[in-house]
C-alpha cells in the first residue's frame, strides 16, 4: 500500500491525509500482530477477531466516503462504534469477559446447525442432523449478558461513553432509515421547479457538515478500537495514537 491510502476525501486533501494516517496505524498494528508469537489467551483471541473486523470495516467506510456514499458510511460508523465498545469491554474484563464472547460464538454456531437440520435442503439437512445435539442452546440477547435490558446502551454507560446518546442515536438513523434522514435525500429546489433527490454519489454543500460528521465518527471509532487493542496486546503506539486523536479533535 502506498503512503496515501486515499488522496482526497469528501473533496478534502486534509481529510484524505488523516484517513491515510489512520490506515497506516491499523496496518502497523496488523504488522506487529503477524510478525511475532502471541499468547493464545481468550482475550487475545476475541480481540484479534474484533481488530480484523474493524480494520476491514474502516477501509470499507473510507471507500464509501471517497466515492460519495457518505450516508451509507454512516451505517458502518455505527458498526465500528459498537465494535469499539465491545473491544473496550473485553480489555476491561479480561479473559473472563472474553470467554463469554467465545462461548456465544460456539452457541450460535450450534444453533445454526440446529436450524439447518430442521429447515435445510435434503442434502444439507442430512449432514446437519449428523452433527446436531439433543437440544439447541438458549440464545442470549447479547454475548456479554443474559439480561435484555443490558444491551449496547448499557454497555456504553458502563464504559462511561458520554457521547453515546447523541452519536449512536444519529448513526442509528442511517441503519434504520429513520424519518430524520428525509432531508438528507430529498428537498425542494430553492430556485427552480421540482425537487432535488440525492440518489447519486456525492455530497452537496447543504450536507457537507453532516458528511464531515460521519467521517469523524468513522475515524474516531476505529482509532478508539485501535487504542484499546494496542493496550491489550502490549504494542506501543501511544505517540501515534495521541497525535491522531489530536488531529481528529481539531
Amino acid at each position: 500500500m502506498t503512503a496515501d491510502f486515499v488522496g482526497e476525501l469528501l473533496g478534502s486533501r486534509e481529510l484524505g491525509d488523516l484517513a491515510s494516517r489512520i490506515y497506516r496505524l491499523g496496518d502497523g498494528l496488523r504488522a506487529r500482530l503477524v510478525s511475532g508469537p502471541l499468547q493464545k489467551t481468550p482475550s487475545n483471541t476475541a480481540l484479534i477477531f474484533f481488530f480484523g473486523r474493524c480494520f476491514k470495516t474502516y477501509q470499507a467506510a473510507v471507500e464509501l466516503l471517497r466515492v460519495g456514499f457518505w450516508q451509507d458510511a454512516g451505517v458502518l460508523a455505527r458498526v465500528l462504534r459498537e465494535a469499539e465498545y465491545q473491544v473496550s469491554w473485553i480489555v476491561r474484563g479480561g479473559d473472563d469477559t472474553a470467554r463469554l464472547f467465545l462461548e456465544d460464538h460456539q452457541r450460535r454456531r450450534r444453533n445454526v446447525i440446529h436450524i439447518l437440520a430442521k429447515h435445510g435442503s435434503a442434502e444439507i439437512k442430512t449432514k446437519a442432523e449428523a452433527m446436531v445435539e439433543d437440544t439447541p442452546d438458549k440464545q442470549w440477547p447479547n454475548w456479554w449478558s443474559k439480561k435484555r435490558d443490558e444491551g449496547i446502551g448499557w454497555l456504553a454507560r458502563q464504559l462511561e461513553r458520554k457521547a453515546h446518546p447523541l452519536e449512536y442515536a444519529r448513526l442509528s438513523d442511517f441503519v434504520h432509515t429513520s424519518a430524520p434522514l428525509a432531508d438528507l435525500y430529498f428537498r425542494e429546489a430553492k430556485n427552480a421547479v421540482g425537487v432535488i433527490v440525492e440518489s447519486r454519489p456525492g455530497v452537496s454543500e447543504e450536507h457537507r457538515d453532516w458528511a464531515n460528521t460521519v467521517a469523524f465518527s468513522v475515524f474516531a471509532a476505529f482509532v478508539d478500537a485501535c487504542g484499546a487493542f494496542a493496550q491489550q496486546m502490549g504494542f506501543d503506539f501511544r505517540d501515534e495514537l495521541t497525535q491522531i486523536n489530536q488531529r481528529i479533535t481539531e
